[in-house]
């Protein structure tokens, strides 16, 4: 197995112990990340892999390995799938002591390297884990295109040098070929626009002509290990909702009778329907939460409603289905915009216990950091020890 792939296998593995990790509720409050299109500019070093050369990974920092830089821009099809195009120039160093049969030799590979691919983006935390909100998300790509080089091969034993497009053994050497990119990398979010990545790439050429040398490689192998950093046009999603201070239940994307042709999700108008305050006890949060059913908003009499927060994000959800699928949620998830965050919560009640009570039943599915919050005319406020009475 070519020693860059052994690199790749140990960064998978390491990469999903990150992601999986990742998925705790902590990271939730920071999390966004649909987009219509990404922009990337990475560096980083090239180390290369065929007939002329003998180190391995971390052997090659040491003297053989040339600095790479590149873009990648990169078009959204859905939260797991994307598709790109990505332009590479780098450097290329190498060195041979020994030759396939175990001779001694003395070889020197030099020169530039340049490729052009499209490419597929998977990610890989998405496809096999469900979607949610994570400051780690593990992907990988796999591409096609084209690369060209201008590369010479220096035998340091006979003097002898061979440049790219040259003929050898009466056959001229190739300066250009197909190439297949395959990639893993890890992303880390910033914030809403943006986003570091890390990132290996073996670029297999299809043919053995980058060194010009013969002797045990099929396909003479770049491997390009990059760190970038991204930025996400329209980071939450093309249809961006307006921004309104206050509550509005939210549901999942399923067309309602007052939905005509729309993603308007309607609005809990408190000021316009002033909600008077509950006259009779609010039902058992196991009766109230267990029917799929939306939940009517009531206050109590000093016009405070208790509710459970689950979620905060400097981006609106485009849809809380996701959300309700991966913990089991019947009933409306309300969000409330203030202050530059979107807050979801869930649960109408009129007293902290009946909250509280909620809030551990949420626990025990799964949502570790819900707890109870308090509103008050739409806005909301600090709870105190008064008001948990």
């Amino acid at each position: 197995m070519p020693k860059p792939i052994v690199f790749l296998s140990v960064a998978i593995l390491f990469m999903l112990s990150q992601a999986l990790s990742g998925q705790t509720q902590s990271f939730k409050a920071d999390q966004s990340y649909t987009y219509d299109w990404q922009f990337n500019y990475h560096l980083g070093f090239t180390q290369f892999y065929g007939d002329a050369s003998n180190n391995g990974y971390f052997k090659k920092l040491s003297g053989e390995s040339g600095f790479g830089t590149g873009v990648t821009a990169r078009k959204s099809l859905s939260s797991n799938f994307a598709v790109g195009a990505t332009f590479l120039y780098s450097k290329l160093k190498s060195h041979k002591i020994k030759s396939a049969i175990g001779s001694a030799v003395d070889f020197t590979l030099s020169g530039n390297y340049t490729d052009g691919s499209v490419h597929l983006y998977v990610d890989l935390s998405n496809l096999f884990w469900g979607e949610a909100n994570r400051k780690f998300n593990v992907y990988t790509t796999i591409g096609l295109g084209f690369a060209s080089w201008n590369t010479q091969l220096a035998d340091n034993l006979s003097g002898q040098v061979i440049i790219s497009g040259d003929t050898v053994n009466g056959i001229t050497t190739k300066k250009s070929g197909a190439v297949i990119p395959v990639g893993l990398g890890i992303n880390y979010l910033l914030g809403n626009n943006w986003a570091l990545n890390f990132e290996g790439n073996l670029r297999s050429v299809m043919n053995d002509d980058v060194d010009m040398w013969a002797d045990g490689f099929k396909f003479d192998q770049p491997f390009y290990t990059q760190i970038g950093i991204s930025y996400y046009f329209n980071a939450g999603g093309s249809k961006k909702e307006r921004k309104v201070r206050g509550e509005r239940p939210r549901k999942s994307n399923q067309p309602k009778p007052y939905q005509k042709n729309t993603d308007q999700i309607p609005l809990y108008d408190y000021t316009k329907q002033p909600i008077k305050p509950a006259t009779k006890a609010v039902p058992k949060v196991e009766s109230e939460f267990t029917e799929n059913k939306p939940v009517t908003p009531v206050v109590n009499q000093y016009g405070l409603v208790y509710r459970v927060q689950i979620l905060a994000k400097n981006q609106a959800l485009r849809s809380v289905t996701g959300l309700k699928q991966q913990f089991g949620l019947n009933t409306e998830v309300f969000e409330n915009y203030q202050d530059g965050v979107y807050r979801y919560s869930v649960g109408s009640f009129t007293t902290y216990r009946q909250a509280l009570s909620y809030a551990q039943e949420l626990k025990q599915k799964g949502i570790a950091d819900a707890f109870v919050v308090v509103y008050q005319n739409n806005k909301r406020v600090k709870l105190t020890d008064d008001l948990k009475k």
